[in-house]
């Protein structure tokens, strides 16, 4: 009886690991998607609005899901908060904070830092065409993350749960 539940707690954190794993391909496109759709919001308040990117940031965050959400709350944060702080550093560090709870990689994030250096420090026609780049740039990441995702996501399920039968049979 002992030998049978430990069989199935290998086998089921086997499978949860394999699942995890599989989830993280899945969830990297959907994040991607996301960050473009809050792009695209940020591209219309500059080209049609007039606020401040703190408040325009706010806005973003309160339509948006996490992490694109937690990344634009910090943002808005930091931009109200740290004085004599440049636009960039306020962005880069929230980019920085929100990125270990993302699915993304480090392509997306050196398109997100790259995108910083110019937010808020040049014209808007200037910064409409930083914004197209950056979706762009994102919109081919998407792209490859979503070969990744239809490559390796079911292979690591069955790696999962093969590995935890393995596992099963060596020991028994």
């Amino acid at each position: 009886m002992i030998k049978l539940l430990g069989a199935c707690f290998i086998l089921l954190s086997t499978s949860a690991i394999g699942f995890r794993i599989a989830r993280a391909y899945a969830d990297r496109p959907r994040q991607i998607r996301r960050m473009r759709g809050a792009l695209s919001l940020l591209q219309t308040e500059i080209t049609y609005g007039s606020r401040r990117l703190d408040r325009i940031c706010e806005q973003i965050a309160k339509r948006e899901k996490d992490p694109v959400r937690s990344l634009y709350t910090r943002t808005a944060h930091y931009l109200k908060t740290l004085d004599g702080v440049s636009t960039f550093e306020c962005w880069k560090r929230a980019v920085e904070e929100t990125w270990p709870s993302t699915a993304l990689k480090n392509p997306e994030k050196e398109v997100l830092i790259d995108f910083g250096k110019t937010l808020g420090i040049s014209d808007r026609e200037d910064q409409l065409s930083h914004l197209v780049r950056a979706r762009t740039n994102l919109e081919v990441e998407e792209s490859q993350a979503r070969e990744e995702q239809m490559r390796y996501e079911k292979m690591c399920k069955s790696l999962g749960v093969l590995a935890g039968a393995l596992i099963v049979i060596l020991i028994y």
